[in-house]
């Protein structure tokens, strides 16, 4: 294998690919790269035209395969597995400059020269490495707009439950009726995204673990605006976007079906200003201490709010913000963490507030827009 390539796109590729790599994988080849040379492979540039010649490095952890495409100058094809972090940290420190990368007949090495310098790193055979899952061809892509999933995903992801409780630790994704819609809970609240989509007659319903959500947002933040696909074939989940290819193991078992807990009516309802709440909350919960549950109080009444939080040992605080607000008054407790998470994550500049009793759901949302909410469970204050 010989070839010759941008230092710069080199490292980017590394980057990109190395927060698959296993450090503490059963398998040792599972903290290399593999790197495959290929002077027909087809590259997209960020232009979106594509050339022929380049490299294609790949990582997994057998849960997420990442694999990136670089335009290079291959001047002999070959493959090999190399540590991921030695060749990190060789290529971060070598000059702006193309690096010329080589093995012997045999692929036990390769040899990087740059300028003046140059190392030589031994490797394993890429025959060892897992192979990514292929899509099927029974499993037809459904087109997406990039930055409309990342902006799904950032908005509902925060309340994804955490790793060890089961099917509730991923998000679910269903296309359908010309729509996507992502919803995340951990039991305590949920959050609900939904954007049109180009392709109307796809359809799909999967459980796309936090990771693999949350790691697809840097990967697309990483291109920006490109076409991309989604395919989900047996209990894998693919990506497909013009330079990259991600793969993820989908989470086991049925969704909640969160629709039945979301109420229909409100005997309650406040507007409110979204930055000024969300400041507010933040600043009141100063006094809301981890040992009390981080609890905020809130008293709804004829255009006011009065928001509280004490702490024993501490002190206590509260703040008044004017609101529009129709119904009786409404004394209501609920976790600050949770109210900042979901302020944080709402894209508009005034948020309504519909609520029924002290200890029933409430529904926080868009004033202008019924596509994104969060579903919020009080706190009983006994």
């Amino acid at each position: 294998m010989h070839i010759v390539v941008s230092r710069e796109q080199l490292a980017k590729g590394i980057q990109a690919v190395s927060r698959a790599v296993s450090a503490r994988g059963p398998l040792p080849i599972l903290s290399h790269l593999k790197l495959v040379a290929d002077p027909e492979l087809a590259v997209w540039d960020a232009g979106g035209e594509s050339a022929r010649g380049g490299i294609t490095l790949c990582a997994t952890d057998l849960e997420i395969g990442l694999e990136i495409r670089i335009k290079a100058d291959v001047r002999e094809s070959g493959a090999i597995a190399l540590s991921a972090k030695t060749l990190a940290d060789i290529v971060s420190k070598l000059p702006a400059a193309d690096v010329d990368m080589r093995t012997g007949d045999d692929l036990s090495a390769l040899t990087l020269r740059c300028q003046r310098a140059k190392f030589t790193l031994r490797g394993m055979p890429a025959q060892e490495f897992p192979e990514l899952p292929i899509p099927s061809e029974d499993a037809p892509p459904v087109g997406l707009v990039s930055t409309e999933l990342v902006r799904c995903v950032k908005q509902t992801l925060y309340a994804a439950a955490g790793e060890d409780k089961a099917v509730i630790s991923g998000i679910l994704t269903e296309l359908s009726e010309g729509k996507l819609e992502l919803a995340a809970t951990d039991g305590f609240r949920l959050a609900w995204q939904q954007t049109p989509l180009a392709d109307s007659d796809a359809k799909l319903a999967l459980v796309i673990p936090k990771r693999t959500l949350d790691e697809l947002s840097r990967q697309l933040s990483l291109v920006g605006a490109a076409p991309m696909s989604i395919r989900a074939a047996h209990n894998q989940v693919l990506f497909q976007l013009p330079d990259r290819y991600m793969t993820s193991r989908l989470v086991d078992g049925t969704y909640p079906n969160y629709r039945q807990i979301i109420p229909t009516s409100f005997e309650r309802e406040a507007v409110i200003d979204r930055a000024s709440f969300l400041a507010a909350v933040e600043r009141v919960s100063v006094m809301a201490v981890d040992r009390e549950a981080h609890t905020i109080k809130l008293e709804f009444n004829a255009g006011e709010l009065k928001l509280l939080a004490a702490a024993s040992e501490m002190g206590e605080s509260d703040e008044v913000l004017p609101i529009s607000y129709a119904g009786e008054p409404l004394v209501i407790s609920f976790n600050a963490n949770y109210v900042i998470d979901a302020l944080k994550h709402m894209d508009a500049e005034t948020v309504r507030l519909s609520m029924n009793a002290p200890l029933l759901p409430v529904l926080l949302r868009p004033l202008e827009a019924d596509t994104q909410i969060c579903l919020l469970m009080p706190v009983n204050r006994g």
